[in-house]
């Protein structure tokens, strides 16, 4: 029997891994320590590199009224349908929000997405 989660858990799990006030974010290493146990979590997804991906991206915001800086992990999930092909990807976002200072300007902004290529370990990519 295998031990992958069905992707529609994704969220249960998720939700499960967050802890405390949810309306507060949390410090960057908390960030960090939540997305490495939701990657440890697998799920039942195609046999493909593209099908379980990772993307992690932070930067100052427009959009909102204030000045924010985001910090997002996002993790893709392929869904496939009954003949096994392609339907739909199953996305999860990790998205904390803070308020933008001199310290975050100097981090700038970045967008990186990981996959597993048996190359690059995931925990050396996210450090």
């Amino acid at each position: 029997m295998s031990n992958k989660r069905p992707v529609a858990d994704a969220i249960d799990i998720a939700r499960s891994l967050v802890v405390g006030d949810v309306t507060t974010s949390p410090a960057i290493p908390t960030l960090v320590d939540l997305a490495r146990a939701f990657a440890a979590t697998e799920f039942d997804v195609p046999d493909d590199r593209d099908a379980d991906g990772h993307l992690f991206q932070y930067g100052k915001v427009t959009w909102l009224p204030d000045s924010t800086f985001i910090v997002g992990i996002t993790r893709q999930l392929e869904v496939i349908d009954e003949s096994g092909e392609h339907e739909l990807y199953f996305q999860v976002e990790f998205e904390y929000r803070y308020q933008f200072d001199a310290d975050l300007e100097t981090a700038g902004k970045h967008s990186e997405w990981w996959f597993p290529d048996g190359a690059t370990p995931f925990d050396s990519w996210l450090n």
